[in-house]
Formats: C-alpha cells, sequence, structure tokens
C-alpha cells in the first residue's frame, strides 16, 4: 500500500497510515487551536500540508460528520459528534459522578469558581467547571490544558505522582515564568510540593495568572493514587491572605469526602506518590 509506512516499535511492528495521521492532526488542531475555526489556509499553514491534500481529507471528515463548516464563514470546526465521544470517555471516570454533588456544594459556599482536573502528559486538564456567579471570576475553559508547575491543579497533581513525571516537566516544558510569583526553580518547586503533601493542599498565589489566587485539593481513589485535583479560584481581591485558611478548610473538608466515597482510607497512598 502506497500510503502505510512501517515503522519499528516495542512488542512487535507498527503501521501508520499516513492519511490517517494527517487527518488525526487537522482534528488536533481544531480542538487545541486558538482560533474557533480554520480556513484552508489557515490548516494548510499550521500542518505544512498542501492546501489540495487538506481538503481532500476535510471533504472526508465532514462527510463522516467530524468536522464541519463553521456558520457565517469560510473556516471548519469540530462538529457535536466529537463532543459526543469525549463526553463518553468523561462517562467512565466515574470519579466525576461521586465528585460532582461536592464539588457543586463547594461552589455554592465559595461562591467562586470551581474546577475538576486531570493529568493529560505534562499538563492539567480541565474536566469539569463551575462558574463563580459573582461578576469577576476564573474565564476556565473545559479541555484547556494548564500548566503543572504553577497553578493549583497542577501542582497538586505533580505533587503526588512519582518523580519521573517532575524529571519529564523540566526537560521538556520547563518552568517558564507567568508572572513574578512563578515558581520557575526546580529546587524550589520540590519545596513548594513537599509542603503540598504535608498540608494537603495547594494554593496558588498569583503564579499563573497575576490577581488570580486559588487553592487545590486531591481526589484520591480507593487504592491511594490521586487520579484528579480539583481548585477554588477567584480574584485576589476576594480571595484575600485572611479568607485563605476558611477556603483550605472547605477544600480539604471536600478532598475527604470525595476521596472516602471512592474508597480511600489513610495509609493507602500508592507507590505513586513522590518520596519525600
Amino acid at each position: 500500500m502506497r500510503n502505510v509506512q512501517a515503522t519499528p516499535a516495542s512488542g512487535g511492528r507498527a503501521y501508520t497510515v499516513k492519511s490517517l495521521v494527517k487527518a488525526l492532526k487537522i482534528l488536533e488542531v481544531l480542538a487545541e487551536g486558538e482560533e474557533s475555526a480554520y480556513t484552508l489556509t489557515q490548516l494548510s499553514h499550521c500542518l505544512r500540508l498542501h492546501i489540495t491534500t487538506v481538503h481532500r481529507l476535510l471533504v472526508n471528515l465532514v462527510s463522516h460528520g467530524f468536522v464541519e463548516e463553521a456558520p457565517g464563514s469560510r473556516g471548519y470546526q469540530l462538529s457535536f459528534k466529537v463532543l459526543r465521544m469525549g463526553l463518553r470517555v468523561l462517562d467512565r471516570l466515574d470519579f466525576r459522578l461521586v465528585a460532582e454533588p461536592l464539588l457543586r456544594e463547594l461552589h455554592q459556599q465559595t461562591k467562586e469558581t470551581v474546577q475538576l482536573a486531570i493529568l493529560h502528559e505534562t499538563g492539567a486538564i480541565s474536566i469539569e467547571k463551575f462558574g463563580s456567579p459573582q461578576p469577576v471570576s476564573l474565564d476556565a475553559r473545559l479541555g484547556e490544558v494548564m500548566p503543572l508547575h504553577c497553578t493549583g491543579v497542577g501542582k497538586t497533581l505533580l505533587a503526588y505522582q512519582g518523580g519521573d513525571l517532575l524529571k519529564r516537566v523540566a526537560r521538556t516544558a520547563g518552568f517558564p515564568r507567568f508572572t513574578p510569583h512563578t515558581i520557575t526553580s526546580l529546587a524550589n518547586l520540590k519545596k513548594e510540593l513537599e509542603r503540598i503533601r504535608e498540608q494537603g493542599y495547594a494554593v496558588d498565589e498569583e503564579e499563573a495568572v497575576e490577581g488570580l489566587r486559588c487553592v487545590a485539593g486531591p481526589v484520591f481513589d480507593h487504592a491511594g493514587r490521586v487520579v484528579a485535583a480539583f481548585s477554588v479560584a477567584g480574584p485576589a481581591t476576594r480571595i484575600t491572605p485572611p479568607r485563605l485558611p476558611e477556603i483550605a478548610r472547605m477544600v480539604s473538608a471536600t478532598s475527604q469526602q470525595i476521596s472516602f466515597r471512592l474508597g480511600y482510607r489513610r495509609g493507602r497512598e500508592g507507590s505513586g506518590q513522590m518520596g519525600r
């Protein structure tokens, strides 16, 4: 077959279907790109593919319902079929069903934005959000990938993973500075992760976005693994230093309640937890 290229892989041989890979890359651009819709020219530029190749792939993606033309524009966007597929994946995450009512309660108590996130490669991806009813709030998007070293949920997830992940983050993504408060030193980040494990929650002190503060907690499963993290976030003018202890207590209580309902009991921390 002309479009099939054999590549070696551990445990045998894997075969890459070139046209399929290109089509998947189109879906990735539409899903993760900054624009709400992309034209043929933009996709061709992003993927470094000839415009006729992109058009041929798009025709197939549209005909099978994965992509649609954006209303009022000449661009393309993901269809709701992709959304339904993503929701099926989320439905398999049982902890979401357990966490949702408790996170809603936390949201009502704090009147701030509450979000739930899971580990995604070297980032944290948001899978649930309850927006603040107040005028100024965190603009968190579902599916948004956040850095691990400077966000509440990111630091929480990183604190309870094996040391290999921290090394991988340092080697690949690094610790870029987003605000004057961002932790950019590996040594200081290790101290911060140690503090998170000791107190059971993380605080983002305007480290990712200046003027935004949050408190995050872990979600343990029955085996003591951290499967998710959640946070309460809002403007630093509302989540003030005097208010932090109160929110931290609520976050810690919610973390314990969710984890308990998932079968977690203290002393069962999994082998993935970072050693002290």
